[in-house]
C-alpha cells in the first residue's frame, strides 16, 4: 500500500511553504501516477499486478521535496523544528484522523470483535505514526492473504515518512552540514547502498521487516533526498531532459506492469520504480521535455493535488469490500476507483484545504481543540480494544468458557425429567423418553415449552443405538444388554401414556430396530413415538464458528451459511430412510417424527445461531438451551398432539 503523502510540499497549489521552493506542476503530475497506479492495483485492475509501486515512487517525491525545503529554509535563517513539525501536523492529521473514524465507525457494523479490537488497536498505532511496526509485528506480511482484513494497513506507508520527517531534519542540518556538499552527497550516496543491501538481505531470508521497517525503506527516501543535493542549474538540454523523463516513466511504469506480489520485493527491484522517479525529478534540470509537459497537464495535477487524501480513503473501501466478500468485478473496480476520488476530493477540500486553513487561522484556540478531538478519537479506538472488540455486539461471540460450563453442567447435571417418577392416574400426561444424550435435548425442549404432565428420561447411553438394543461396538454389549433390561423392567415403562425414543442413530440396523418396538410392545400398549436424527457437525460449533469470524464472517446468517459445510449431511439420508421404512412398515401405535425437518424446515436449514447471534448448540451435537427452546416450540406447532 502506497502513500501519497507527498502532496505535502506542492507550493503553490497545497499552499506550503510558498517562499522556499518554486512550484512544480509535474511533481503533482508524479503523484497522480503513483496514487492511481495503487488504487488501481489495490481496486483490482489485473494488468498492474505491481501497482504497489506508486508508495515508492511517493517516497522518493517525499525524500526530493522535504530535503529541498529543508535546505531552502535553512539557507534563508528561517528552519525552525517547530514550524515544521506544526506544519506536518496540520497538513496531515486532519484527514488521517477523519479516516480513521470512519473506519471505525464502519467496522462497529461490518467486522467480529476480533477484527475490530485489531483495527482498534491498529488506529492507536497509526495516530501515533508507529502503523507499520504494528502490521510489521501483527501480519503475514503485506502481500499475505490476510493483508486485506486491516483496514489501516495502507497508513503504514504514511507512519514511515512520518519517522524520516522525525529524524531527517536533525541528520540533514546536524550531522550532514550543508558546508560539505561533497561529503553530504557521499554519505546519502553510502546510506543508500546500505539501505538497499540490508533490504535486499531481508527479501532473501522472506524478512517481513523488509518491508514494513525504515531501516530497509529509508533507501528510497534518501534516494530522493540524493536527487535533489545533486540538483544544480545546467545548461538546457532538451535531449538530456527528455531522456531522463521519458526514461522515468517507463522505469515506473515496467515496474507497474512486471512486478506482482511474488516477486522478491523491495530489495533491488524496488530501485526500478525509485529510479525511474528520481529521473523524472531530475529531468527538469536539462530544461522542458514531453514528459514533464504530459505529467503538467490539468488532469494529472488535479489527481496528484488530491492525491493524499485519495490514498487515504480507496483502502478501506476495498478492504471492506474484501471483507464483506464482494468480487471485484468490473463494475466493482470502477466504483471504487470513483469512490475514492470523489472522497479524495472531498477530503482534500474540506480538511486539507478547509480544516487546515481554520487551524492557521484559528490560531492556539483551534490548535487546543483540534488537539482535543484527537484526544477523542484516541479515547474511542482505546475503549474499542480494551474491550476486545465490543463482542456484545455479537452474541455469537460471546459463549465465554465460565458460560459454557454452565451449559454443560446445566445439560448433563440439572436435567429434573432424569429424577422424575412417573405415576399413572396422578394427573396430567406421563411421557416416558428414552434414549441417550440426544434425549437430553428433547426432554428441554418439552419441559421448555410447557409440556403439561411429567417426563421421565430412561438413559440408554451413546455407546448403543437403537435405544440400547445393540452396542455400536462390541465391547460394549454388556453395557448395552444392561440399559436394555432397565429400559424394559422399569416401572416408569410401564406407568407412561406415551413413549419417545430418541438417541444419535450411532448405527442402523432394521432388524435390531423392529426387535425394540416389538420388545416394547410386551410390555406396553401405549403410543410410541420414534424421533429420527438432528442435525449435528463434524466439529465443536465454537471452532466452526471461530472458523467463520477468522474469514470474516460477520453475522449470524453469514456464519451459519458457512457452518452448513460443517453439517453431517449423511444424517438427511438415514432420516429419509428411516421414514421410508416407518411407512412401509405400518406398525401399530408406532409414528416416526423426523426431527430434521421439525429442526430445519423443509429446506433443511439447520442454523447453528439465532438470527440474534445466540447459539443453538453448545458442541458439535448437543442444543443449547435456547437451541431446546427454539425446537420445542417448532415441535409444538407442528406437532401439537405430541404436547
Amino acid at each position: 500500500m502506497q502513500n501519497p503523502l507527498l502532496a505535502l510540499f506542492s507550493a503553490r497549489r497545497s499552499g506550503d511553504a510558498p517562499r522556499d521552493l518554486a512550484y512544480r506542476a509535474d511533481i503533482d503530475g508524479l503523484r497522480a501516477i503513483a496514487v492511481m497506479l495503487v488504487v488501481l492495483n489495490h481496486a483490482g485492475v489485473p494488468i498492474l499486478p505491481g501497482g504497489f509501486v506508486g508508495v515508492d515512487v511517493f517516497f522518493v517525491i517525499s525524500g526530493f521535496l522535504i530535503t529541498g525545503l529543508i535546505d531552502a529554509q535553512a539557507a534563508g535563517g528561517r528552519f525552525t523544528y517547530r514550524s515544521f513539525y506544526l506544519r506536518r501536523a496540520k497538513r496531515l492529521a486532519p484527514a488521517l484522523f477523519a479516516m480513521i473514524l470512519a473506519t471505525l465507525a464502519i467496522g462497529y457494523w461490518l467486522l467480529v470483535p476480533s477484527d475490530y479490537e485489531l483495527l482498534a488497536t491498529s488506529g492507536v498505532w497509526s495516530a501515533f505514526g508507529a502503523a507499520n511496526l504494528f502490521f510489521w509485528l501483527h501480519t503475514g506480511g503485506y502481500f499475505s492473504p490476510d493483508a486485506a482484513s486491516f483496514p489501516l494497513l495502507h497508513v503504514w506507508s504514511l507512519s514511515l515518512e512520518e519517522q524520516f520527517y522525525l529524524l531527517w531534519p536533525a541528520v540533514l542540518l546536524m550531522v550532514l552540514r550543508p558546508r560539505t556538499p561533497g561529503l553530504r552527497i557521499g554519505l546519502v550516496a553510502a546510506a543508500v547502498a546500505i539501505s538497499v543491501a540490508y533490504d535486499q538481505h531481508g527479501v532473501m531470508v522472506h524478512s517481513k521487516g523488509s518491508y514494513f521497517l525504515p531501516i530497509g525503506r529509508s533507501g528510497e527516501f534518501l534516494l530522493g533526498a540524493l536527487t535533489h543535493l545533486l540538483s544544480k542549474p545546467r545548461l538546457a538540454n532538451p535531449r538530456i531532459a527528455n531522456l531522463l523523463s521519458g526514461l522515468g516513466l517507463l522505469l515506473v511504469m515496467a515496474a507497474a506492469l512486471v512486478l506482482n506480489g511474488r516477486s522478491p520485493f523491495p530489495g533491488v527491484l524496488a530501485l526500478v520504480p525509485c529510479v525511474g522517479a528520481a529521473l523524472i525529478l531530475a529531468a527538469p534540470q536539462f530544461g522542458p521535455s514531453l514528459g514533464s509537459r504530459l505529467l503538467a497537464t490539468r488532469p494529472f495535477v488535479f489527481v496528484g493535488l488530491i492525491s493524499y487524501s485519495v490514498y487515504l480513503w480507496h483502502w478501506p473501501i476495498v478492504s471492506f469490500l474484501r471483507i464483506s466478500r464482494v468480487a471485484l468485478t468490473p463494475g466493482v473496480t470502477a466504483g471504487i476507483v470513483a469512490a475514492s476520488l470523489v472522497l479524495g476530493w472531498l477530503s482534500w477540500a474540506i480538511l486539507e484545504r478547509g480544516f487546515r486553513g481554520f487551524l492557521d487561522r484559528g490560531g492556539r484556540p483551534a490548535l487546543a481543540g483540534a488537539a482535543l478531538g484527537g484526544a477523542a478519537l484516541l479515547s474511542a479506538l482505546a475503549t474499542v480494544a480494551v474491550g476486545h472488540g465490543l463482542p456484545q455486539r455479537f452474541p455469537f461471540a460471546m459463549l465465554t468458557q465460565d458460560q459454557l460450563t454452565a451449559e454443560r453442567n446445566r445439560y448433563w447435571i440439572a436435567l429434573p425429567s432424569k429424577n422424575t417418577t412417573l405415576v399413572r392416574g396422578a394427573g396430567g400426561k406421563q411421557l416416558l423418553i428414552v434414549g441417550d444424550s440426544h434425549a437430553y435435548d428433547l426432554a428441554y425442549a418439552l419441559n421448555e415449552n410447557g409440556y403439561p404432565g411429567r417426563i421421565k428420561l430412561i438413559e440408554s447411553f451413546h455407546e448403543c443405538f437403537n435405544f440400547g438394543h445393540q452396542p455400536i461396538s462390541p465391547a460394549d454389549a454388556p453395557l448395552c444388554a444392561q440399559r436394555l433390561q432397565a429400559v424394559l423392567t422399569s416401572p416408569d415403562l410401564r406407568a407412561a401414556d406415551a413413549v419417545y425414543l430418541h438417541d444419535h442413530w450411532g448405527g442402523y440396523d432394521e432388524a435390531g430396530l423392529a426387535d425394540m418396538i416389538t420388545r416394547l410392545r410386551t410390555v406396553t400398549s401405549v403410543p410410541i413415538y420414534v424421533f429420527g436424527p438432528k442435525m449435528v457437525f463434524t466439529d465443536d460449533v465454537l471452532a466452526i464458528s471461530k472458523e467463520a469470524q477468522n474469514r470474516h464472517y460477520a453475522t449470524a446468517s453469514d456464519i451459519n451459511a458457512f457452518a452448513s459445510q460443517f453439517q453431517r449431511r449423511e444424517l438427511v439420508a438415514l432420516d429419509h430412510r428411516l421414514a421410508a421404512y416407518f411407512l412401509a412398515r405400518g406398525l401399530p401405535g408406532v409414528r416416526y417424527i423426523s426431527t430434521l425437518e421439525t429442526q430445519c424446515g423443509a429446506q433443511l436449514a439447520c442454523d447453528l445461531l439465532t438470527p440474534g447471534g445466540q447459539y443453538l448448540y453448545f458442541d458439535a451435537g448437543h442444543f443449547t438451551l435456547e437451541g431446546s427452546r427454539r425446537f420445542g416450540a417448532r415441535l409444538r406447532r407442528l406437532q401439537p398432539e405430541l404436547f
